[in-house]
């Protein structure tokens, strides 16, 4: 799974961040270029660009029927919207227009298993869609190339060599979503300030800036046009 910053965003903010560790030991928003093309089969069927959002755990697609539209359409690169600053969902929306959190899912190979449990028959029946040369073919739907990386770290500070997680947790905490800010970290407070979840988007942007100074800090967003 992937998302553009806004959806990495808001995925931190309501899952990873107000855990002590970090849910998943998560240290850095990684960037990805990617090339895709989704199936023909998927286009005369639904008349979109994308298809429907799968979530992977560990490797393994948990939606239901996922098995099922990937036999029917191929592997097909899906999306989903976030909702932008309406009951639970926080305030972050994709500048400068502030379009909608979204989220990607791209198949790779032999989707029903988690990873440690992939076998070589389960990927040569089912090989995802990863190649180095999209072609729109069921097995040949995206590319994704790595463009860089901003740790946490680099945004705010947390821990050292010297002041490990355990010390941290034992009196600060990133973000607490009972009272909506942290204790001994201010950079997540406000989760439905739009204006501090603007900040915090900007600031990302600013560090990719900064350290990759040769590469555009963001490309255009494609739409996302699957709304089933």
């Amino acid at each position: 799974n992937a998302a553009n910053l806004a959806g990495v965003l808001y995925y931190l903010h309501h899952e990873v961040v107000m855990t002590c560790p970090r849910k998943f030991g998560v240290t850095r928003i990684r960037r990805l270029l990617v090339t895709m093309q989704n199936t023909c089969d998927l286009y005369k069927d639904k008349k979109t660009q994308f298809g429907p959002y799968s979530a992977f755990d560990s490797g393994a697609c948990g939606v239901a029927n996922c098995t099922d539209v990937y036999k029917k359409y191929g592997s097909i690169i899906g999306c989903q919207h976030i909702p932008y600053d309406t009951g639970i969902f926080p305030a972050y929306c994709e500048q400068p227009n502030c379009g909608y959190p979204q989220w990607y899912s791209f198949p790779g190979p032999c989707t029903a298993k988690p990873i440690a449990e992939k076998t070589d028959e389960c990927k040569s029946a089912d090989p995802g869609g990863f190649c180095e040369k999209v072609t729109g073919q069921r097995d040949c739907t995206y590319k994704i190339e790595d463009a860089g990386s901003v740790y946490m770290d680099e945004l705010y500070k947390t821990v050292t060599q010297y002041y490990t997680w355990d010390q941290f947790c034992m009196s600060q905490i990133e973000y607490n979503n009972k009272t909506d800010y942290g204790i001994g970290v201010d950079w997540w407070d406000g989760i439905y300030s739009p204006a501090k979840c603007r900040d915090r988007y900007n600031k990302v942007i600013a560090k990719f800036k900064e350290k990759y100074p040769d590469r555009p800090a963001q490309l255009t967003e494609p739409r996302c046009d699957f709304y089933e």
